[in-house]
């Protein structure tokens, strides 16, 4: 057993970084760590320990380390929401644990040295399904976590999940073209439709919930057109109709005030103002929102043809 700390590190880490941030005891006694070893550096702060042989990165998300306390990894909601997936705010906060079937001595989140069952915890809630990908880490696969959350949110909601997942804004795609035909084909066949009706233009939940209902309702509405080499706006409805949705978070304070009316001021020179609504308009309030854009949109387009006409 070695004194020195700096080759304990560099093990245990080595350790970590293989296993996505999770390690059985076993993994580090294989990579020449002592018992005695992984214990100093579970004092030293460097490992955690939320259950009897599993170790963790300190760096783990809370819920992370709560899911693999209970004796599984986060799932459905609560992966996905990890994962950076359009998800539904959930006024209850549970945490969402993905169990392997056959898995025993379950944990509760909060304490690892009591036991668990299914009702014991109201605010953590099992699954118990099988996975389609290996487990690596804290939490399950983007495609996991949506087929779990297909089954515990609304059909609407599991589009904004998969458009978020395909949205090209990140550096890639947390949802490949070649996982979105398995995950197509993984998904009850009443629900495949979901994948059917996504896109990845679509860049958040507000956008994708329009878009869904203006499509439905006959509207012609195109999610994040360029108008010009440095603008776009949410939505373009006929070509001529900018729509905007705008988020709390990156829509307040003084910057983004200006930020909005240069970009308000830039879509204006295309011929018309955009409507504006907020993300919560647009996921709470979206028959009201869509009802608004095709009468604008109707009554534009009628004025149009009388001009044509005359």
């Amino acid at each position: 057993m070695t004194t020195d700390l700096a080759p304990l590190l560099r093990a245990a880490r080595a350790v970590l970084a293989a296993h996505d941030g999770v390690a059985h005891l076993q993994r580090f006694l294989e990579a020449g760590l002592a018992r005695t070893e992984v214990a100093r550096l579970r004092h030293l702060g460097v490992l955690l320990r939320p259950r009897i042989g599993w170790y963790v990165d300190p760096a783990t998300p809370a819920a992370g380390v709560e899911a693999v306390r209970v004796g599984g990894v986060l799932g459905c909601v609560s992966a996905a929401a990890s994962w950076g997936i359009a998800v539904p705010e959930h006024p209850d906060h549970r945490l969402e644990v993905a169990i392997e079937p056959g898995t025993t001595r379950l944990r509760r989140s909060d304490d690892a040295s009591r036991r668990a069952w299914a009702s014991s915890q109201p605010d953590v809630r099992w699954h118990w399904e099988r996975r389609t990908d290996p487990i690596r880490g804290w939490r399950v696969s983007p495609v996991d976590a949506i087929l779990q959350l297909a089954a515990c949110v609304e059909w609407r909601w599991l589009v904004a999940a998969i458009d978020s997942a395909r949205c090209p804004a990140r550096r890639e795609p947390l949802l490949p073209d070649s996982d979105l035909s398995r995950l197509r084909s993984l998904l009850p066949e009443h629900l495949r439709s979901a994948v059917d009706r996504s896109d990845p233009r679509s860049e958040t939940s507000g956008e994708t919930m329009v878009r869904l209902a203006a499509e439905d309702a006959g509207v012609p509405f195109v999610p994040n057109p360029r108008l010009t080499s440095g603008y776009r706006t949410d939505g373009l409805v006929d070509g001529w109709l900018p729509v905007e949705i705008d988020g709390m978070e990156t829509h307040a304070g003084r910057d983004a005030v200006e930020r909005d009316r240069v970009r308000d001021a830039t879509v204006a020179q295309f011929g018309q103002h955009p409507l504006r609504f907020t993300q919560n308009q647009a996921v709470r309030e979206t028959e009201w929102v869509v009802e608004t854009i095709r009468r604008v949109w109707l009554r534009g387009s009628a004025r149009t043809r009388r001009h044509a006409a005359s």
